[in-house]
């Protein structure tokens, strides 16, 4: 850091300026060649280093350091100052501040250093307060290719931490260059139906399909041979039904009218007889399973 050593600064001697003060004892006499009364702002090309470098050139300083520093332009025929610094960049944030009443002498720009290429940069807690002297002819003179902007501006620089904050440039650009995954939105997969279940005790209590389209009425649509194996299946399964019912009906019908020939034999008396009585719902059953 800067000492005061080299100054012989009186004890308890503190370097707190005001815009006004820095700007009418300071800029305005630097800039028109009159010297100070104490040399204790150090000339220095500000944009050559990292800000963390500077606290260690300065005349004087503890949290703010100052610097005069000339300004070059970006372009040679353009009015911007180019703002690379060191391993990095300057960035303007917020408004001009005007410094002289009723006439403004100079102009307060407040600027960030970014760590990095821009515009990529990573945003650190370095700000500088940079003072420039106000209506001052900056155009660029077309008989020499000259970039220089301003001979002198004055710089405050310091840490919103009260830190000498560095930053790994090469830590930097990696974080810079590592990019969340984007991780797309996984859709569920469709799963397909079990196959049809081929167990033929089980074929009634499993629900069915119900047929809404006529396909006997255009020759077009295809059948797939699973639903054309169901309805073969169901179709055969509804035939024996029925075959069976009516061949049940058929003999039951037939045994009742056999037995009612002897129904005289087997009961004179008009008195049923109970050893000789057959229950219909018995025999019914005992025919179901003779099929």
């Amino acid at each position: 850091m800067g000492s005061g050593s080299e100054l012989e600064l009186p004890p308890g001697f503190r370097f707190h300026p005001t815009d006004e003060e820095l700007v009418n004892y300071y800029l305005c006499r630097k800039c028109a060649g009159q010297p100070l009364a104490v040399p204790i702002i150090k000339e220095i090309d500000l944009y050559k280093f990292d800000p963390w470098q500077l606290p260690e050139l300065a005349l004087y300083g503890e949290k703010e350091w100052y610097f005069f520093s000339p300004r070059d332009r970006k372009y040679p025929n353009g009015s911007r100052p180019n703002r690379a610094a060191g391993t990095g960049y300057w960035k303007a944030t917020g408004a001009d501040k005007h410094i002289g009443k009723p006439k403004a002498l100079g102009i307060k720009k407040a600027l960030v250093f970014y760590a990095g290429k821009a515009p990529r940069g990573v945003k650190t807690n370095w700000i500088m307060h940079e003072y420039r002297l106000a209506n001052v002819d900056r155009s660029a003179s077309k008989k020499n290719n000259n970039l220089r902007l301003d001979d002198w501006v004055l710089c405050r620089i310091y840490n919103k931490k009260g830190s000498i904050e560095k930053h790994n440039v090469a830590m930097e650009r990696s974080k810079m260059t590592k990019y969340p995954e984007i991780l797309h939105e996984q859709k569920p997969e469709m799963t397909q139906m079990p196959p049809p279940h081929t167990d033929m005790s089980s074929m009634d209590s499993a629900p069915r399909v119900q047929q809404t389209t006529d396909y006997s009425s255009c020759s077009e649509h295809v059948l797939s041979p699973e639903v054309t194996w169901e309805k073969e299946v169901q179709s055969e399964l509804q035939w024996s039904s029925d075959e069976l019912e009516n061949s049940l009906n058929t003999l039951d019908n037939q045994f009742i009218n056999y037995m009612d020939g002897f129904s005289d034999i087997l009961d004179p008396f008009g008195a049923a007889q109970p050893q000789y009585q057959m229950d219909q719902q018995n025999m019914f059953a005992y025919l179901q399973t003779q099929f």
